[in-house]
């Protein structure tokens, strides 16, 4: 009866993290709600596994066993969009506090930053040693702002492998 409570418990707070980091995605989200276009899109783990078993007839594509592997190791993907805020797009400031949200309230950590042409991106992360866990991306570019929630037990080698596979292309 010991074990089931405790058991109980750690599920109970495992789901309480996860819903506060939606959380704080979602506030961002309904900020914007009524001056722009905004969008979700859930896609979860049976519509992934749909997915890779309609990639699995391709079986001689290298490019498509790769991505059949990295999805049996996603677990659900969130995407919030964000159009045409007021004729404008997210303002920096606001990505900053978010970003800074992340990382301050949720312990997430900056795996990377890239910006090109007017384009940013911020990759962030929250797993533990090599494995990636939640990976919140937020993308800016002239129009539109972007944030992809990937819920995984994606390793870096898995990461690695698939860098590796697309270069080769």
């Amino acid at each position: 009866m010991k074990s089931l409570l405790i058991a109980a418990s750690c599920i109970v707070l495992s789901a309480t993290a996860v819903k506060a980091q939606d959380k704080c995605l979602r506030e961002f989200r309904n900020k914007y709600r009524g001056s722009a276009e905004v969008h979700t899109v859930n896609i979860g783990k049976f519509a992934l596994q749909l997915g890779s078993l309609c990639l699995s007839f391709d079986s001689e594509d290298a490019d498509a066993r790769a991505i059949k592997h990295a999805l049996k190791n996603v677990r659900k993907v969130k995407m919030y969009t964000i159009s045409n805020v007021k004729g404008a797009t997210v303002s920096y400031d606001d990505i900053a506090d978010l970003k800074s949200n992340l990382q301050r309230n949720e312990n997430f950590e900056m795996l990377m930053e890239v910006r090109e042409k007017g384009n940013l991106i911020h990759i962030l992360n929250k797993g533990k040693d090599d494995e990636l866990g939640n990976v919140v991306m937020l993308v800016q570019d002239e129009n539109d702002f972007l944030i992809v929630n990937l819920q995984t037990s994606l390793k870096i080698s898995d990461i690695n492998e698939l860098i590796h596979q697309f270069a080769s292309n």
